[in-house]
């Protein structure tokens, strides 16, 4: 059970980001400053980089939240595209309409600012090899097939978050499902060789 003091830390936090998002979308990402957000969250800065180590983490929250629950499902023996596949699954049938509501605004900013989409894609990269790392660390031969696994996987994913951004359906059911298309495709092209 959350204590009283992770609840609040967490309410602060939630406050900061939906200041920013509701700052970055009538002023854009690159328009929009920390003293800005701290300003309209009604917190300082030393607060804001409590929780945030840089401008661009605030905007990719929702994101790095999603991963950040991802590596803590993957098993430790994950070594397959179904293995890498599952914990994804469960932390977005999780993720609920407003995680998918913050999710969908820093990706609209992300497309309109090539900052905040270097930065996006910077962070997808980080969490390739971190995943790469664990499953290797945790006794998958690193080969280049282990390599490409975790590469399609997530290419899967940036893919699916793309289409996603497109549709004017943008619940956890669309991405859900999006996604699923977009994994099952890259899983049956993977499985025969002559495919590729």
């Amino acid at each position: 059970m959350e204590s009283l003091r992770d609840i609040k830390k967490a309410e602060v936090k939630q406050q900061i980001v939906r200041s920013a998002r509701e700052l970055g979308a009538s002023s854009g990402y690159d328009a929009t400053t920390v003293a800005q957000i701290c300003r309209h969250a009604r917190v300082g800065t030393s607060t804001f980089f409590r929780y945030f180590p840089e401008k661009q983490s605030v905007f990719l929250a929702p994101e790095v939240e999603l991963w950040h629950r991802y590596l803590e499902e993957l098993p430790p023996e994950a070594s397959t595209m179904a293995d890498l596949n599952g914990p994804l699954e469960h932390v977005l049938s999780t993720a609920g309409e407003q995680w998918a509501d913050d999710f969908a605004a820093s990706l609209d900013l992300a497309s309109g600012s090539m900052t905040l989409a270097k930065h996006s894609f910077d962070h997808c990269v980080e969490m390739e090899g971190t995943i790469l790392n664990r499953v290797i660390a945790n006794g998958t031969h690193d080969s280049l097939v282990t390599h490409m696994r975790v590469g399609v996987f997530l290419a899967s994913w940036r893919i699916a978050q793309s289409r996603w951004r497109e549709t004017s359906d943008r619940t956890i059911g669309s991405l859900v499902a999006i996604r699923r298309e977009a994994f099952d495709l890259v899983s049956h092209l993977g499985s025969d060789p002559r495919t590729a």
